[in-house]
């Protein structure tokens, strides 16, 4: 899936949001554009930057969190991972990739990002990893 061809995908250099919100044992979610659904764009923690990803399941398309802003990290033996709370199924950060699951094998939408100066924004331009780290 191409999420810059989403309805309301926000454009190269949008400020999502400054680091210093995104919390380090749970995720934050912003959503972009006017018409429903919006685009959903989940920003977690990881290592010494970020990683987003759509807020969106790939086995139902459904969101990722219980509720607003509340995503469930697991770590176990040096991972991390994020849990979808309707399936259970486990994706492995920062790759996103399901690991455990009905969804195995299957990622969430990677959205890449960018950090300058404290704040969060859409990548300028197509990276090949997931995140950057903090300059």
């Amino acid at each position: 899936m191409n999420w810059r061809e989403l309805p309301g995908a926000p454009p190269a250099g949008t400020e999502v949001c400054r680091l210093a919100e995104v919390p380090s044992d749970n995720g934050l979610e912003r959503r972009f554009g006017a018409a429903e659904p919006r685009f959903a764009l989940v920003v977690l923690r990881h290592a010494d930057g970020v990683v987003g990803y759509l807020n969106r399941c790939p086995h139902a398309g459904i969101p990722m969190n219980f509720s607003d802003d509340v995503f469930c990290l697991i770590e176990s033996d040096g991972q991390r991972d994020l849990l979808c709370p309707h399936h259970s199924a486990l994706f492995r950060m920062p790759q996103g990739e399901c690991h455990d699951g009905p969804c195995r094998g299957d990622r969430l939408t990677a959205v890449p990002l960018e950090v300058s100066e404290g704040v969060v924004r859409i990548a300028i331009s197509p990276q090949p990893h997931l995140f950057q780290e903090i300059e």
